[in-house]
């Protein structure tokens, strides 16, 4: 199987396929670094606390809030890429329309799921700043930042869905190649 890094799109020829690879690659990239930053800012922790014995009362609670938006602008992006963990005994079975069904079907029920949790996550987002709800740390950062990602990437996880579902209805064939065995 073909690697691809997240600097190397794949290639869509569809209008539709092109803008949210655009949209979705770029918030994955943004999600990769946000990683990356945690990383730093961890090491900047161990630094702090063992060599200088001063350890901070932020990196906790910034690391945990940079894993949560940086793993949800990934999901989107995972989808684009078909990177998604998948349990392939029934597609493997299936022949070749029959594949083709499962996957509309499949990117149907992600796209509705997508957008209620979407709905759901804005719900409750809202919910929290009408209280004002903080969370219980030195910091007490405001819950919705916890929320807002959510949002975000389940927005995104169906705008992908939907696009790869549109453009297989449209030309009656798959977009990308489909989910399948990974060779580690």
């Amino acid at each position: 199987m073909i690697k691809q890094s997240l600097s190397d799109p794949p290639q869509s020829q569809h209008a539709i396929l092109k803008a949210c690879d655009w949209l979705v690659l770029t918030i994955g990239k943004i999600g990769a670094w946000t990683f990356f930053l945690i990383g730093m800012i961890v090491a900047y922790e161990v630094v702090a606390r063992y060599v200088f014995n001063s350890p901070t009362h932020w990196v906790e609670e910034i690391s945990r809030l940079g894993m949560v938006w940086g793993t949800f602008l990934l999901m989107a992006t995972c989808l684009n890429r078909r990177q998604l963990i998948t349990i392939t005994i029934l597609p493997d079975s299936l022949g070749a329309k029959a594949k083709f069904v499962q996957e509309l079907a499949t990117f149907a029920l992600v796209g509705v799921l997508a957008a209620v949790i979407a709905w759901y996550g804005f719900e409750s987002m809202m919910q929290t700043i009408s209280v004002n709800r903080r969370t219980n740390s030195t910091m007490s950062l405001p819950y919705w930042a916890f929320y807002l990602p959510i949002i975000i990437g389940f927005a995104l996880f169906f705008i992908q869905a939907t696009a790869d579902l549109i453009v297989m209805l449209m030309t009656g064939r798959r977009s990308k190649p489909g989910f399948g065995h990974e060779e580690i």
